[in-house]
């Protein structure tokens, strides 16, 4: 998960208080459009169109989603939002793995989330110095911790997630996220297990849903694609993701995508 959040780093904007009821619409223009992180601290609240908060919880949407926040009391609620930017959503395979929503309430929280949340809490009480510094930091851990929670809860789940709690195919992911290029075959992929060439293939297909080599490449084009959207020239990018030509990365592009490479570098902002 480490080499993943090196390619998308995570960050978060401003936190502040939502003033209720809130349509969030999402965010369509850019690469890096955000999810939400909601923290209600006290109030129940419905999130439409998913379910009601009775109770104070981390509430986390990955994707760009549409939603809208309503107090279900007379009494209100408190609710601190803030917008997660976590790359390129259509490139990033976490979002893609991610439930679109994800929530933990607080006292469901293992014991170094809840002591995050309470310094949250805490700082925004307090509104002492580089309040929304400190903030923003802190809902950056929340969301990380959330991530590792949902990883660790995946234990035994076809998918991604699923496949990064097995530490031998987390092996595997790591090599191929850290190093694209590498000319992988299925026995030095193997090879980062120490198991048979069968044995990971069977394995990898039944955990993450498709063969090794199918991911290999699914992750050569996201790459590609982050690459070329940066500006970078084809020739580099072919080199760079493990192919021996900008033909050789054109004609897979073509085959998987619908579109040539220059596609993306067309349209870089």
């Amino acid at each position: 998960m480490a080499t993943l959040l090196q390619h998308f780093p995570l960050n978060t904007g401003s936190i502040h208080p939502t003033p209720l009821p809130a349509p969030i619409p999402p965010e369509t223009a850019g690469p890096h459009r955000p999810g939400w992180l909601h923290l209600l601290l006290r109030g129940p609240v419905q999130i439409e169109p998913h379910q009601p908060l009775l109770q104070p919880a981390l509430v986390w949407l990955p994707a760009p989603t549409a939603h809208t926040l309503r107090p279900l009391s007379d009494g209100g609620a408190t609710l601190l939002s803030t917008p997660v930017r976590f790359g390129d959503p259509a490139l990033n395979p976490l979002i893609g793995a991610l439930p679109p929503l994800v929530v933990v309430p607080v006292r469901d929280m293992p014991r170094p989330m809840a002591a995050a949340w309470a310094l949250l809490v805490g700082e925004y009480e307090a509104a002492a110095g580089a309040h929304g510094e400190v903030l923003a930091r802190l809902a950056e851990v929340l969301v990380l911790q959330t991530l590792r929670q949902a990883v660790e809860q995946a234990r035994g789940q076809v998918g991604l997630l699923g496949a990064l709690s097995d530490e031998r195919l987390r092996r595997v992911l790591d090599a191929v996220h850290a190093r694209p290029g590498e000319p992988w075959t299925l026995q030095t992929l193997a090879a980062e297990t120490g198991w048979s060439r069968t044995v990971l293939a069977t394995r990898f297909r039944a955990v993450v849903g498709v063969p090794p080599g199918d991911y290999l490449t699914d992750w050569r084009l996201r790459v590609a694609r982050m690459r070329l959207a940066q500006g970078w020239a084809v020739k580099d990018v072919a080199e760079a993701v493990g192919y021996t030509s900008p033909a050789a990365l054109t004609r897979v592009c073509t085959q998987r995508l619908g579109c040539p490479p220059t596609h993306w570098w067309a349209a870089r902002p």
